[in-house]
């Protein structure tokens, strides 16, 4: 995997992104000729990974010169920047490192890091879910399905696990990775044979262009909701939806919840712009794959629309919860688009468990404990109300918080579901980032309007599982709410080492 100076120029040309080649102090408008073949080897945007022949990106709202320098120390044979950082460079230092300027560095890093990589996207089958709520839980439905139909074949990108292989697993620590090291893994993937990527695609990802130029087979719309509206995330519902929809523009074929709030417009955007649009949603709406609830899991699924490949049959999710049968039915949809229908597509349903999501630990005196990903409010009162129907003798104690520095609105709606379900709410950290717990825990409770509902604060998160834990008598059911088996905390900007929810709870209730 290599690129010329030339060949990089001429691929932020072709989209629109070039501005200028500065050298020296002196610009261009493409390389020189002593320049023009000079070899790219790798691509970084850490200083601390630059080596000989490495192209660093200059990225960031705050960038800060001296890491260019930096890697111009370590060998960086070619700078990419949203502005001339010659005099902070020191040309005299270094008067041969190119810097190539562009409109938008993010845009340009992606489409730079797409080309470098081969345009990895075109020996693959990319299939790009988004969604206020379970993304993450139907791409682990999507990527057993289509393993148990086509093997060992489907790579996976998800806010809790990758896998390029086809088997193994490793932690992520991003919804959708930076463009750079998403078409790394894509490389790496296609390296592995596989045919097939199915990913998280969040609205962080399109707002911050880290899934710039990248096209999708098959785009997933499961639902929105008012949520990541923040000063640093969204400042408006209208800027969320809008990121969130650019996954339309970029796939082929849109499926979407036909019970979605904003159904309408996505389907009309998708008609008008040409894309093929397949429905999934319940019995009660229009779609084309309609769902009918059973009990303990089962659904039966009637295919409405005869045009589309058949999925009519009954299948069953162990993961419990009304919620889950729509992201099962989003992942028999796809599937049913790519391989051919199989009662493997049942099987592999049946199959799949999310390590975090909805997982129950049981212990001998009758105590349920349940560990989820949930950390808004249509997650949380879909969990919520499903632990109350089925635990309906004891308790519902919830131990939660919610993320310091952004998402603000969420708290009111945290505040909210529990107000409606809990009996016992413990308010703890989450990730605090630079927020103090207390003042988190504070926004939380003040947004707390059941005068029944006991409140208890304790921001050592492995502590008021403990408490928690300490406090249920049989037949209470505990919910831990929105780390599952995260083994870190995000703390003044480190990620801090944390046993678990699901680690701590296990060892609790195993004693």
């Amino acid at each position: 995997m290599t690129m010329t100076l030339s060949e990089i120029i001429t691929v932020l040309k072709d989209a629109g992104l070039f501005k200028e080649l500065i050298v020296a102090g002196k610009w261009h408008d493409r390389a020189p000729e002593e320049l023009a073949n000079r070899t790219v080897l790798d691509l970084s945007y850490d200083s601390r990974t630059v080596k000989e022949g490495t192209l660093f990106f200059c990225k960031g709202l705050k960038f800060d010169p001296k890491y260019l320098t930096m890697a111009a120390n370590q060998g960086a044979s070619v700078a990419m920047a949203p502005a001339d950082y010659s005099a902070q460079l020191k040309t005299s230092e270094h008067p041969d490192l190119p810097q190539v300027i562009v409109t938008d560095i993010q845009k340009a890093m992606a489409t730079v890091s797409r080309a470098f990589f081969g345009y990895p996207d075109r020996n693959l089958t990319v299939i790009g879910y988004t969604g206020t709520k379970g993304k993450t839980t139907s791409v682990y439905f999507t990527r057993h399905v289509m393993a148990k139909a086509l093997g060992k074949v489907v790579a996976q990108l998800s806010s809790i696990d990758e896998c390029l292989d086809g088997e193994t697993f490793i932690p992520a620590h991003l919804t959708t990775p930076e463009s750079l090291d998403l078409f790394r893994m894509m490389k790496e993937a296609v390296d592995n044979q596989m045919k097939y990527l199915v990913m998280e695609v969040s609205s962080q990802s399109y707002k911050k262009s880290r899934v710039f130029s990248l096209p999708l087979d098959i785009g997933v719309f499961l639902n929105i909701s008012p949520d990541h509206i923040s000063p640093v995330e969204h400042p408006s519902f209208e800027d969320y939806l809008a990121c969130k929809s650019e996954i339309i523009d970029n796939c082929r074929i849109l499926v979407v919840n036909r019970e979605c709030s904003q159904y309408d417009y996505l389907a009309e955007k998708a008609h008008d712009l040409g894309k093929q649009v397949i429905s999934f949603g319940s019995d009660q709406s229009a779609a084309d794959y309609q769902y009918r609830l059973g009990e303990h899991g089962y659904f039966t699924v009637t295919t409405a629309n005869p045009a589309l490949p058949k999925l009519d049959g009954d299948s069953r999710v162990m993961m419990p919860g009304d919620f889950n049968v729509a992201n099962a039915l989003a992942a028999l949809t796809v599937a049913a688009q790519v391989a051919p229908v199989s009662e493997d597509f049942r099987a592999g349903l049946a199959e799949t468990t999310v390590p975090g999501r909805m997982e129950f630990i049981k212990d001998k005196q009758g105590v349920v404990a349940c560990v989820d990903y949930a950390h808004n409010y249509l997650s949380l009162t879909a969990s919520f109300n499903f632990m109350k129907h089925e635990f309906k003798d004891g308790r519902l104690i919830v131990v939660i918080g919610a993320a310091g520095g952004k998402a603000e609105s969420r708290r009111k709606d945290i505040g909210r579901a529990l107000s409606q379900y809990a009996d016992v709410a413990i308010l703890t950290s989450e990730d605090n980032f630079f927020e103090d717990p207390h003042h988190i825990a504070a926004d939380i409770k003040e947004n707390i309007d059941n005068p029944d509902l006991e409140v208890i604060v304790n921001v050592d998160r492995k502590a008021a599982i403990e408490q928690a834990y300490a406090m249920a008598k049989p037949g209470d059911a505990l919910f831990m709410a929105a780390k599952g088996r995260e083994t870190f905390m995000h703390e003044k900007g480190k990620d801090v080492p944390y046993q678990g929810d699901y680690q701590i709870t296990k060892q609790l209730m195993e004693k």
